[in-house]
Parts: structure tokens; C-alpha cells; sequence
């Protein structure tokens, strides 16, 4: 059965404002040892600038992943009548050639719990030891997930607008791009070394493309299925416990590019991820480079 997904745990109110308490102690202790050492007030003004900045590009992360959110939750007439911003309108409304896939995201919401259950089991039993096995390189373990806070949230991905191809492809093969936006409520939560950290409020978009292949005269009548993008796709995300120190501007950035680099590694052309649905068709045949 499907993981019930449970609501996030509320942070205690008094340690919250304890923690504002000591931010703001700390603040007004380095703007009088800053006045008492007569330095110089660039040292007081830099760190203000800097803080302004940061507060501003976090608001825009979150303002931009509450319009995606609204428009993967909302029908497509509903988002289009609520005149929504140009970019977080569906693919078809620009292109002729795409057509509306709102039967799709019918069926990815019914099935988004059981999905949330298969990728808590993979990243338990799959990708928690091979994170801890390349740690251990850099005496970075032991690497663990918090079970009870790993939730792929409440909203799906949203497909706003499919192509099938049916010229100049092969007639033992099926192609589509998928236009997706993944604007997801996620929380996963880990521990390195006993010290926790949290990603949440994960962010996709790009154009993905879907290949069946090779065609086949018996059920399932498709023998494979491959899945990648054509081009790296746009990510966004939060970093929260002592990952939280990477919010800045310019340290994210970084982050976000060895990010991109592992995704391109696993499913940007030319990596392709592929799953044969039939034994007897060769992995060969899935991976071959011909579309």
C-alpha cells in the first residue's frame, strides 16, 4: 500500500524565537564592538547589502515556486482565465504542435502516492548506501535518511504539453516530448556525520523526451522504454539546517552546478535512462544511440 503522506512537524515557537533572540543579540553586539573599534562603516553596510540581497532573491524563489505550485494544483482553463504569468502558462498555448495533456496529469495525480512510496524505498535501499560508500572517501559518514521526514509532497508533476512524432522516426518506435514543470512541496531530510540537513521546496522544469522502443507483436506490445532530456533542465531548491549556510549568492550557484553536472550524468543526453519491460529484448537495443 501507498506511504500515507503526513503533514510537515511544526518547529516549537520558543526555540524559533530563540533563535531570532540570539541572531539579533549577535547583530546589535557587532554594530557596537564595530563603533567601539572604530572601523569603518563599509564593514556594517557590506554585510547589510549583502543580507538585503539575499532576502530579496528568497523571496522571488518563493514567490516563483508558489505560481508553479498553483498552476500544477489548477486546471488549465481555470490558470489561463486567472491570466497567470506568461511563463507558467502550458506549452500549447504558444506552440500548435503541442497538445494538451491534462488526461496524463489526471493519472500522474492517482498515482503520485504509490510513486512517493517506490522513490522512499530506492533512496533507502538503493541510494543511501551508495552515498555513504562515496563518503567514506572523506571520512564523511556514517550518511543516513531520516525515515520519517523523506516525502515527495503533495504535488505531482505537471505536464503542460506533449508532441508525438510521426514522421521521419522509426516504425519500431514511438516518440514524445514531454513539457514538465515540477514545482514539488518535498522534504527530504538527512544526517552527515550526525549533523542535519534538509532539501525541500525542489523545483523542475524542462522538456523531457519519452522513446517506446522497439515495437512488438505480443503484450505489452512495447519492449522498452527510454527517458531523458534533451537539455539540462532548470532546478530550484531549499537548503535548510547547516546546508542553510549555502543559501547565498554566488555558494548556491556553485551548488547548483555540481548539481546539474550529477543530473547530466544520469539523464541528459546523451545519458539516457532506460528500463526494458519484456526479458528478452537486449539491453543493447534500449541504449543504442540512433534516436
Amino acid at each position: 500500500p501507498p506511504v500515507t503522506l503526513q503533514a510537515r512537524q511544526s518547529s516549537n515557537p520558543i526555540v524559533s524565537m530563540a533563535k531570532k533572540l540570539g541572531l539579533r543579540t549577535l547583530a546589535w553586539i557587532s554594530v557596537y564592538m564595530l563603533g567601539y573599534f572604530d572601523f569603518s562603516v563599509a564593514w556594517m553596510i557590506t554585510p547589510l547589502l549583502l543580507s538585503v540581497m539575499r532576502d530579496q532573491w528568497k523571496k522571488d524563489k518563493r514567490n516563483k515556486l508558489t505560481a508553479a505550485r498553483e498552476s500544477a494544483l489548477s486546471n488549465e482553463q481555470a490558470m489561463i482565465e486567472a491570466r497567470m504569468n506568461v511563463e507558467d502558462l502550458p506549452s500549447w498555448v504558444f506552440f500548435p504542435d503541442k497538445e494538451r495533456a491534462e488526461w496524463v496529469n489526471s493519472i500522474l495525480k492517482q498515482l503520485w502516492p504509490y510513486v512517493n512510496d517506490y522513490v522512499r524505498h530506492t533512496l533507502f535501499n538503493t541510494v543511501e548506501p551508495a552515498v555513504e560508500s562515496a563518503l567514506k572517501a572523506y571520512k564523511l559518514t556514517p550518511f543516513k535518511f531520516e525515515r520519517e521526514r523523506v516525502f515527495l509532497g503533495q504535488v505531482p508533476p505537471r505536464i503542460t504539453g506533449i508532441k508525438v512524432y510521426d514522421t521521419n522516426t522509426s516504425r519500431k518506435e514511438i516518440i514524445m516530448d514531454l513539457d514538465i514543470v515540477f514545482a514539488s512541496d518535498l522534504e527530504i531530510v538527512f544526517k552527515v556525520k550526525g549533523i542535519p540537513a534538509r532539501v525541500s521546496d525542489f523545483g523542475l522544469r524542462g522538456m523531457a523526451r519519452v522513446v517506446l522502443k522497439p515495437l512488438i507483436s505480443q503484450i505489452p506490445l512495447v519492449g522498452g522504454i527510454q527517458v531523458y532530456f534533451l537539455k539540462a533542465p532548470e532546478i530550484d531548491y531549499t537548503l535548510g539546517g547547516v546546508a542553510g549556510t549555502l543559501e547565498i549568492p554566488g555558494l548556491n550557484k556553485i551548488v547548483e552546478r555540481i548539481i546539474i553536472e550529477q543530473v547530466k550524468n544520469f539523464i541528459v543526453l546523451p545519458n539516457k535512462f532506460s528500463m526494458p519491460l519484456v526479458d528478452t529484448i537486449p539491453n543493447k537495443v534500449l541504449k543504442c544511440p540512433d534516436s
